[in-house]
C-alpha cells in the first residue's frame, strides 16, 4: 500500500521492497534452500507412491460398495422371508382355508356299452272253443314292465371342524345312460354348501341341487362319479339319506 502511494520518480530501498513483497534475501551465489523442494515429491518414486495411493483408494471404494451390495441383498431376503411368513400365518389363521384344499382325485366316468336286456318269451293265452263257431284263436300278448332308474351313493365327511366340514360324494349308475345327471338331497341340520368341484350346486333351504360339469355330465349304465364339496354347520352334522338322481331315488351306503 505504501508503495502505490509513491510516485513513480520516488526511489525505494532494497529493505523496503523485501518487506512489502515477503521475499527472502539471498546471496547471488547461494545455492536454493533444498527443503523447498524435496527429492521425495518428484521422479519415478514418487509416480509409484501416487499410482499406489491410487490403487488402495480403489480397493478400499469397492470393498465399501461389496459391503452395501451384501447388506442390501440381506436386507432384501429378510424382507421377502417375513412376508412368506406372515402370508403363511394368514392363511393357515384364516376360516375359510378348507375351500383352497386341492380335492382328491376322482376317476373320470366311464363309458359302458349298453346291453340290451333279453324280451321276455310271450305267455301263451288259452283258446277258449265255442260249441256254435268254429274254434278261434286270441293272438298272444306281451307286456315289459318297465326297469326302474337304480342309482346308488356314497356320501362321506372327509374333514370337519368348529363351524364347517369337507364332505365327497360318489355316484354308481346302475341304469340307464344319464346326460346331464343331476344328484339332489335334503339336509336336516341347517347344513350349507359354500363351494363344490366337479359338480355345479344350488340351495334351496335345505334342499340342495348338484349339477355335473361340463366334462362329467354323461353318467353311463354301470360308470361311477363323483364330486365333493366345502359346507357350513351350526346345529351338528348328520349326513343325509335320501338322494334322488335326476328324479330316481338311490340308495346309499
Amino acid at each position: 500500500m505504501a508503495r502505490a502511494g509513491r510516485r513513480r520518480d520516488e526511489e525505494i530501498s532494497v529493505a523496503e521492497l523485501l518487506r512489502e513483497t515477503g521475499a527472502t534475501p539471498r546471496s547471488l551465489g547461494e545455492a536454493p534452500d533444498a527443503s523447498t523442494v524435496r527429492e521425495e515429491d518428484t521422479g519415478d518414486g514418487y509416480r509409484e507412491r501416487l499410482e499406489q495411493r491410487a490403487r488402495e483408494a480403489a480397493a478400499h471404494q469397492q470393498r465399501a460398495g461389496r459391503r452395501i451390495r451384501w447388506i442390501s441383498a440381506l436386507a432384501g431376503a429378510v424382507v421377502v422371508l417375513g412376508s412368506l411368513v406372515l402370508i403363511a400365518v394368514t392363511s393357515e389363521s384364516s376360516p375359510g382355508r378348507q375351500a383352497a384344499t386341492a380335492p382328491d382325485a376322482l376317476s373320470p366316468a366311464t363309458t359302458t356299452p349298453r346291453s340290451t336286456p333279453p324280451k321276455p318269451t310271450p305267455t301263451p293265452i288259452p283258446t277258449v272253443l265255442r260249441q256254435t263257431a268254429s274254434a278261434t284263436t286270441t293272438p298272444p300278448s306281451t307286456s315289459e314292465t318297465a326297469r326302474p332308474v337304480l342309482c346308488t351313493v356314497r356320501y362321506s365327511v372327509r374333514d370337519q371342524w368348529n363351524d364347517g366340514f369337507t364332505a365327497d360324494v360318489s355316484i354308481s349308475n346302475k341304469g340307464e345312460t344319464r346326460s346331464p345327471w343331476q344328484l339332489s338331497w335334503t339336509f336336516t341340520a341347517g347344513q350349507r354348501v359354500t363351494h363344490s368341484w366337479d359338480g355345479d350346486f344350488g340351495q334351496d333351504g335345505d334342499r340342495v341341487t348338484i349339477t355335473a360339469a361340463s366334462y362329467n355330465a354323461t353318467l353311463a349304465p354301470g360308470a361311477t362319479v363323483g364330486f365333493g364339496f366345502n359346507g357350513a354347520s351350526g346345529r351338528g352334522n348328520p349326513a343325509p339319506t335320501a338322494f334322488s338322481l335326476n328324479g330316481s331315488p338311490c340308495s346309499t351306503t
